[in-house]
């Protein structure tokens, strides 16, 4: 999240200097406004202009075998470049927001979060990229992914019979799981899907995914996301090219809405799984009649991109 406008500076995430020869200084910044990975004097540059004032994920990465360095912005490869390398250097301190070169012009400003050391294929950087959050609900309501956003509950229960190993009860008047503080969901034409098992016990009228500015179910900016009509199912996969998409059990169901904008709120926001709280009275509901949820949820995936229709059958065919 850079916040530098000076399009002459280094805006260093992540460096280790031996010495400032080939191969031995290793600097992971943001040059001019584009993404750099450098060894020293062996480096490559992105082709992605960088926006200030907003959230990007940074993949550098460095194939041994095939002595190939890429770079990924939001999951996406930018630029690779080989033959580089490899890395020689052995000491030196490890920095975060700073390295050694082109001091004074050489600080990170802006926020870090979650800076990462493992490592990674193509398809995990995007996994971890675009991977909002990811319950299985395994008697718990801890999120499988990286970012670590857990859920809260309340009036729930689990149970053994679910889709993937056990999966979440909401089988009262009042049962609900929340995840708050989602800043992707709430950025204006942003992409997103989700993916969710359901189980139901009735289907006139329930809301199974509900998105608000705030944590009561409304706040000002408002929507069910997915439920049900009076009789049959309604929900959203967005992408701003190919617009809504509903799929069931890895198939789509009926047609896209065209090119659409998501109109966020603009503000990070709350998801609530099985009920729309204080928002039953306060949103706009479409053709979903909001109320509660009464049935079995497994495996719900947030993600902040389109999802291919292959994506989709996979995770319809666990």
């Amino acid at each position: 999240h850079n916040t530098a406008t000076d399009s002459y500076s280094d805006n260093v995430i992540f460096g280790q200097c031996q010495q400032t020869v080939q191969d031995k200084c290793l600097h992971i910044i943001v040059r001019n406004q584009y993404t750099y990975l450098g060894f020293f004097a062996d480096d490559i540059s992105g082709v992605t202009l960088l926006s200030t004032n907003t959230w990007y994920h940074m993949g550098y990465v460095y194939d041994y075998s095939t002595k190939t360095q890429y770079i990924y912005v939001n999951g996406v490869l930018d630029v690779s470049g080989s033959p580089k390398g490899p890395y020689q250097g052995t000491m030196g301190n490890l920095t975060i927001g700073t390295n050694v070169i082109y001091f004074p012009n050489n600080y990170w400003d802006g926020c870090i979060d979650q800076n990462f050391f493992s490592l990674s294929s193509a398809t995990e950087v995007l996994y971890e990229a675009t991977l909002t959050f990811s319950y299985s609900f395994e008697n718990n309501l801890l999120d499988g992914g990286t970012l670590g956003i857990n859920g809260t509950g309340t009036t729930i229960s689990y149970s053994t019979s679910g889709r993937v190993n056990n999966c979440l009860s909401l089988l009262s008047s009042s049962s609900y799981v929340q995840a708050t503080n989602l800043v992707l969901l709430g950025t204006v034409a942003q992409s997103y899907s989700f993916s969710i098992w359901i189980k139901p016990n009735a289907v006139a009228g329930g809301t199974i995914v509900h998105v608000s500015s705030g944590t009561t179910g409304h706040g000002g900016w408002c929507i069910p996301m997915l439920g049900f009509t009076s009789s049959d199912a309604s929900g959203s996969d967005l992408g701003p090219s190919d617009g809504l998409r509903l799929y069931v059990n890895g198939a789509q169901y009926g047609s896209a809405s065209g090119s659409y904008t998501y109109q966020a709120a603009g503000t990070p926001v709350s998801l609530l799984l099985g009920s729309s709280l204080s928002g039953l009275w306060w949103c706009a509901s479409g053709v979903i009649t909001m109320g509660q949820y009464n049935g079995y949820i497994d495996e719900f995936e947030l993600y902040s991109r389109e999802l291919s229709a292959a994506n989709v059958y996979s995770l319809a065919n666990p």
